[in-house]
């Protein structure tokens, strides 16, 4: 059957309305992946990532061109063509504060947990939030581009699994922070805080009291406690025996270490 003029354009004209439908279903369902938080979050994660390693990259190139620098000259910063790694230092600051932070400490946090269940020692990443801070209160370029050298061979152990790990726990924002919070004690830097939050303070006054009940007769120690509690009486018995007005609370908790962790213990 030979086709008119006619058919072939109504043909062609149907073709194209199938093809625009089919683009346009396919844009919506592009457009409603993107607006996903999940989407969202995994482009986040990729994006804070590239961009901390890409500081740290910038780091450790500018501490290389700072070693061919004059000596003598390389750290005056008046200089036109000083070596600044303020940037970088501030990209470092933005992730620490970012959400992708979150994703990261969950990460270190079931890194350590896995380590330790396994006898295992040495795991890096239980330091990496550390190393960052400390690369940010470095002054000398060079050794920051050591340290920044180090942090980036880190990043050798993290998978394409490990980051899609990270994305999909970050989508559930508040499942994440409940997952750090529930893991802070994986946290070796962070386990004597979390460990003694809410613990009363041992109180220097409490373990002088705590001496005295022990029998340890020392002018010092009576000094202190008649301080505390207004009993001159004590006071000029104390002095009379050789107690030193200039004594502080370091020496006597010094003079007697092993009871003084004993107290704390029992606080």
């Amino acid at each position: 059957m030979i086709l008119g003029t006619s058919d072939i354009i109504a043909l062609v004209s149907a073709v194209v309305a199938v093809v625009a439908l089919f683009v346009s279903l396919y844009a919506a369902h592009v457009t409603r992946q993107v607006a996903t938080s999940g989407f969202q979050s995994a482009e986040r994660v990729k994006s804070d990532t590239a961009n901390l390693v890409v500081a740290l990259r910038g780091i450790m190139i500018k501490a290389a061109l700072y070693t061919t620098d004059d000596p003598k000259t390389r750290d005056d910063e008046q200089r036109a063509d000083s070596i600044d790694i303020r940037p970088e230092k501030a990209a470092i600051q933005s992730f620490l504060g970012s959400s992708t932070a979150i994703a990261y400490y969950d990460f270190a946090a079931k890194r350590s947990k896995k380590a330790r269940e396994s006898g295992e020692k040495g795991e890096e990443w239980r330091v990496f939030f550390l190393m960052l801070v400390t690369l940010l209160r470095t002054d000398n370029t060079y050794s920051a581009g050591v340290q920044a050298a180090e942090l980036e061979k880190m990043f050798d152990t993290v998978s394409e699994e490990d980051l899609k790990g990270m994305s999909s726990g970050l989508g559930d924002l508040v499942g994440s922070i409940k997952r750090i919070l529930h893991n802070r004690g994986d946290d070796v830097l962070l386990y004597v805080f979390v460990d003694n939050a809410g613990k009363k303070r041992a109180s220097f006054e409490d373990f002088v009291a705590f001496l005295r009940a022990q029998g340890i007769n020392d002018p010092d120690v009576d000094l202190f406690w008649s301080s505390a509690n207004n009993d001159m009486s004590l006071a000029e018995d104390a002095l009379k025996r050789g107690a030193k007005v200039s004594t502080k609370a370091g020496e006597i908790k010094s003079r007697y270490k092993a009871l003084w962790q004993k107290f704390s213990a029992e606080q």
